[in-house]
């Protein structure tokens, strides 16, 4: 029998919530985890908010967390500069207030609409006031010579009530198509992050479960990263679509809800 997990890393829309209603037993499921010892982390692509703003968030569905149990791609974006030595570069960011905080809490200089010259780096994540101008603009410092990252890309975004509607993804697909080159993308299924969280957290790969509702970007990071995998239907992959996944898109586990996860033999086979 396989050793029992140490850690579990939960992507948050799709799995914990999905927009402002938490999904059943999320709250019941992650106390008795904790009560068992297990280290938790939250990972998601989504870089519209903080991590401030996360934990804000799941206090308010009755999930304490702190903030060094949080990784988000945005953060994950300020760590890659950090680590680059690239701190006080210029940044001209497509995305919302929590990605451009966490830009600037890293000590990079966020450039405004009118101040566009000599652009180091354009960060590109969700942005649901993307326009034509926002789009010409990143190409335009692109095609100049900034370096393009993405938080993320994720086509689609799960929201309450089964509806998906563009992801981050979406934006990134426009500038890369307008600019004619592809990002260096920092959240799932890269691994960069991932090696962050096991690092901070320190667990090992082996006994750190990937908990996540896309094939394509928790199931995949989490198999390239050597993690078990357990695959969620409460977001946006379907059962059908993981019992057809093949290779490194396949979860070790299907669940349908996540008081299963507290069934710990299963996680690990």
């Amino acid at each position: 029998m396989s050793k029992e997990p140490q850690m579990y890393v939960f992507d948050l829309d799709g799995v914990i919530y999905r927009g402002d209603m938490p999904l059943p037993h999320a709250s019941e499921t992650l106390r008795e985890l904790r009560h068992r010892n297990r280290k938790i982390f939250f990972f998601t692509n989504n870089a519209t908010k903080s991590r401030e703003d996360y934990r804000s968030k799941l206090e308010r569905m009755k999930i304490p967390v702190s903030l060094d149990e949080i990784m988000t791609s945005a953060y994950a974006t300020s760590l890659y500069f950090k680590e680059s030595n690239k701190i006080g570069g210029r940044v001209y960011v497509v995305g919302e207030s929590g990605l451009v905080r966490e830009m600037e809490s890293a000590g990079m200089e966020v450039v405004r609409n009118d101040d566009l010259e000599h652009i180091d780096f354009v960060v590109v994540g969700l942005d649901k006031q993307f326009t034509y101008d926002k789009l010409a603009k990143a190409q335009q410092a692109i095609l100049n010579g900034a370096e393009f990252i993405a938080t993320n890309t994720d086509a689609t975004f799960p929201i309450e009530y089964g509806v998906v509607i563009p992801g981050g993804g979406a934006i990134v697909s426009a500038v890369a198509t307008a600019a004619g080159t592809e990002p260096f993308v920092v959240g799932k299924p890269r691994t960069y992050a991932l090696k962050k969280i096991i690092e901070i957290a320190g667990s090992t790969q082996d006994r750190s479960v990937m908990v996540g509702d896309r094939l394509e970007t928790d199931i995949l990071g989490g198999n390239r990263m050597g993690m078990p995998t357990v695959l969620i239907t409460t977001g946006v992959s379907t059962r059908s679509d993981a019992e057809n996944a093949l290779g490194d898109m396949k979860p070790a586990r299907i669940i349908d809800d996540l008081i299963e996860l507290l069934d710990e033999s299963e996680n690990l086979r």
